[in-house]
């Protein structure tokens, strides 16, 4: 009879005793062990940390810094797909997630780039007080601990300014030995010279354009990678007061009062373990979803937090109207040439070139300015629509004429172009780096997993614009002296398919075919003013909580001419600050 007692009131709904720390956060991946290895400096706070991958410090697709795409599709990748994009084919692509203790810096391509000055500062105008380049580049130099490249490594085309970067930070980057040597990297270097793209002599101070050489979050001297886990747990992982434990959190649960401000009260998560039975866990103090742009607003949503509409689909009683949750989803669509080469190379060449609306559109840049200035509003309400008008198209346009400001007035970089080899391949992929395309992720049934995904790729056609003339640049690279002189002829898509003076319509065709993710989801849970459908508040607590913060990659309103982790980093730094001293 002493057994039924307890086994009665589980299956009446009341909760077994749970384990109680002081702060709970989903997710030990690139901004959520940030967090851990922070608020654990305290002995007195009890943390945990609830993660379904495992650990890979010793999984060689992990270290290796010349395995970049090797882990994909396997176990420690999430392995998602895309529903059908119109704007490829109405094809359902792969979307590539890090599944494992570190995130997807475990999987990454291990770039380390920031972004242009004048898009962290647009983050005021979109609600967020105190949030600029000149708050966050502190934190920028804090989390890192750069390694300048050696003699061997300048001559291989390495450049820094020792002013940009931090020495005393967890984060350890710097450059590859495996740095390609001899002239490939002249000649890539003056033929983008030769196109109008200058040498950029370091990518971290805030003006991303032109011709770099990148360093990357890896350990130099031990060359291997340096993911989250490596720079943020495995140092601290025996603290007693920090616990990291296997499972996928799957909802918030509240309390049964108000806090005294009259928000939801959080007092732990579930989550499923490893025979996917659901635990409990209690929150003292708050609770942290660092789930990522994929995965967090799932969490949201199965919490009651969301737009009612879509809670009500899925049976889900709305505890906060949050119809931003999910929304504002924002990916850049990558796109590749290859040629074949009559050199053989080996080595790692992390080249970059980034462009601005000026170099892409010359002379019809203020043409092209006024004409999608009068296109805003038509974009915003066709975000709207597509999104069953979770966000009113009045406020989506207000984000708009801020983007458009950006690209047009302070003139940032909007396109980046990888030039990259290896055997007898050269290869360009390229990119839009500020899409107005915005799509949506959110559940896709209350018992499913994975996320339905829609980044709603070339959803507005400016952004097919963009790849396009991108993709003219990046085709003009290699007939332009003297890289031209290694390379035999284009291998994808072909020169019937893909001519040099293909038109724009064969250009859209082939995107169309090829496109595939940048895998840079943002946006899901913006740090924006409620009324632009934000999400959460500078302080990245979720509107009409009081205990509840969102830190991770769905936070960030607008994307970045950069690659993610190094603002991810610096922003999960500023985070644990808010936390300790709230």
């Amino acid at each position: 009879m002493k057994l039924a007692i307890p086994l009665i009131f589980i299956a009446l709904g009341a909760k077994a005793e749970s384990e109680t720390f002081d702060y709970v956060i989903a997710g030990a991946g690139t901004c959520g062990l940030v967090l851990a290895n922070r608020l654990s400096e305290d002995p007195n706070v009890q943390v945990v940390v609830v993660e379904p991958g495992d650990d890979v410090r010793n999984n060689p697709n992990v270290t290796d810094v010349g395995a970049f795409l090797r882990a994909l599709n396997t176990e420690i990748d999430w392995q998602y797909t895309t529903t059908p994009q119109p704007g490829a084919d109405n094809k359902s692509i792969p979307f590539h997630a890090g599944k494992a203790i570190g995130g997807t810096s475990t999987i990454n391509g291990m770039t380390y780039i920031r972004g242009d000055k004048a898009e962290f500062d647009a983050w005021e105008s979109l609600g967020n007080d105190d949030w600029n380049w000149d708050t966050l580049y502190p934190y920028f130099k804090q989390v890192e601990q750069f390694s300048p490249p050696t003699t061997v490594q300048q001559a291989a085309g390495a450049t820094f300014n020792a002013e940009y970067h931090g020495e005393d930070g967890l984060m350890k980057t710097g450059f590859p030995f495996r740095l390609l040597n001899g002239s490939f990297y002249e000649f890539a270097q003056q033929a983008w010279e030769s196109l109008g793209y200058p040498l950029n002599l370091d990518v971290n101070g805030g003006e991303t354009r032109g011709f770099d050489v990148w360093p990357q979050t890896l350990d130099r001297d031990a060359n291997i990678r340096e993911d989250a886990a490596r720079a943020f747990y495995y140092p601290i992982e025996q603290r007693p007061n920090l616990k990291i434990i296997k499972g996928t959190v799957t909802k918030l649960t509240w309390a049964n009062s108000l806090a005294s401000d009259n928000t939801l009260l959080a007092d732990g998560v579930e989550y499923l373990d490893t025979t996917d039975q659901t635990v409990a866990i209690s929150a003292v103090k708050e609770v942290v979803l660092s789930a990522g742009s994929l995965r967090s607003p799932l969490i949201l949503e199965r919490s009651g937090v969301g737009n009612p509409n879509i809670l009500k689909e899925h049976g889900i009683e709305t505890k906060i109207d949050l119809p931003g949750v999910g929304e504002h989803l924002q990916d850049q669509p990558n796109v590749a040439l290859e040629y074949t080469s009559n050199i053989n190379l080996t080595g790692t060449v992390p080249y970059a070139t980034f462009a601005t609306a000026q170099d892409l559109f010359g002379k019809q840049t203020s043409a092209v300015a006024e004409e999608t200035y009068t296109k805003l509003s038509e974009w915003a309400q066709k975000v709207s629509d597509i999104n069953n008008r979770a966000i009113d198209a009045h406020q989506l346009e207000k984000i708009f004429r801020i983007q458009h400001n950006l690209i047009f007035k302070d003139n940032v970089t909007i396109a980046e172009t990888l030039t990259s080899a290896s055997g007898n391949i050269l290869l360009s992929a390229f990119w839009p780096l500020l899409p107005f395309s915005r799509g949506s992720v959110h559940l896709k049934s209350i018992e499913a997993s994975d996320p339905a995904i829609d980044p709603e790729y070339f959803l507005i056609d400016f952004d097919l614009s963009i790849q396009t003339e991108l993709g003219r640049l990046s085709q003009d690279l290699w007939y332009t002296s003297p890289i031209s002189d290694v390379v035999i002829g284009n291998l994808v898509p072909g020169d019937e398919a893909l001519p040099r003076n293909a038109t724009d319509a064969q250009w859209a065709t082939f995107i169309a075919r090829t496109v595939t993710p940048n895998h840079h989801p943002i946006g899901s849970a913006s740090m924006m003013s409620r009324e632009l459908g934000g999400v959460v508040d500078p302080k990245f607590k979720v509107y009409g909580t009081s205990n509840v913060r969102v830190v991770d990659a769905s936070v960030l309103p607008m994307q970045i001419s950069g690659h993610l982790t190094a603002t991810l980093y610096a922003i999960s730094e500023r985070a644990a600050e808010f936390i300790k001293s709230p």
